[in-house]
């Protein structure tokens, strides 16, 4: 993951170097980066009472109590004194995955949790669609389908690229490729959480395809 910049010109949060001609100055180094994303979707997603923070039925949470929360309980505190909300709102904004949302000084995770919230998506069939696992949960997966185990769908995606970074981070990537239509002859909605991820309560394994 690259390192933030905010552009000296317009102040606008990029991941080059340069902007509106001048130099940028950086503002945020990647493996700050990485690490702060990977707390905020374990928070938003998973475990908000680790900090003290109240997700609302449809996923938000205010901005400032999520920096407050981070910088006093987290376990690990004394390594996010640094945080800021514009921290928080850079990442957001630029995550490649489009995994946070923001409305005003709310933000939400679009997808993946395992916590109960109620985010509204839209049902919506891609021509194609893909899951990226590893190699050592294939034949489970082939017997059983695709279920949502601890989260509250199977995520897929409309990019090869992404499914198989998904599996490499568990193994041998190996990418499985999903039949829309089947999931349509069997009246399994398929919803959009952003432009290459998509969700779904279940995947029987006649609707899996693996050459």
């Amino acid at each position: 993951m690259k390192s933030i910049y905010r552009c000296m010109v317009c102040r606008k949060f990029i991941e080059e170097d340069t902007h509106c001609s001048v130099h940028a100055e950086l503002f945020l180094d990647s493996i700050r980066r990485v690490r702060l994303s990977k707390l905020l979707s374990g928070l938003l997603r998973h475990y908000p009472w680790e900090i003290g923070i109240n997700i609302d039925r449809n996923g938000w949470v205010n901005i400032d109590d999520l920096v407050y929360g981070i910088k006093t309980r987290w376990r690990n505190k004394e390594l996010y004194q640094w945080v800021t909300k514009e921290h928080i709102i850079a990442i957001a904004k630029l995550d490649p995955k489009g995994r946070f949302e923001i409305k005003g000084n709310l933000i939400r995770a679009r997808y993946g949790h395992s916590i109960d919230v109620r985010i509204k998506y839209e049902v919506y069939y891609p021509d194609m669609l893909y899951h990226g696992t590893s190699i050592d949960r294939l034949k489970s997966i082939l017997r059983d389908g695709l279920k949502p185990m601890k989260r509250r769908f199977v995520h897929a995606t409309t990019s090869i690229e992404n499914a198989l970074e998904t599996g490499g981070r568990h193994g041998k990537p190996v990418v499985l490729r999903i039949d829309v239509d089947c999931l349509k002859k069997h009246s399994i909605p398929v919803y959009k959480a952003t432009k290459d991820i998509y969700l779904i309560p279940y995947v029987p394994r006649e609707c899996i395809v693996y050459d």
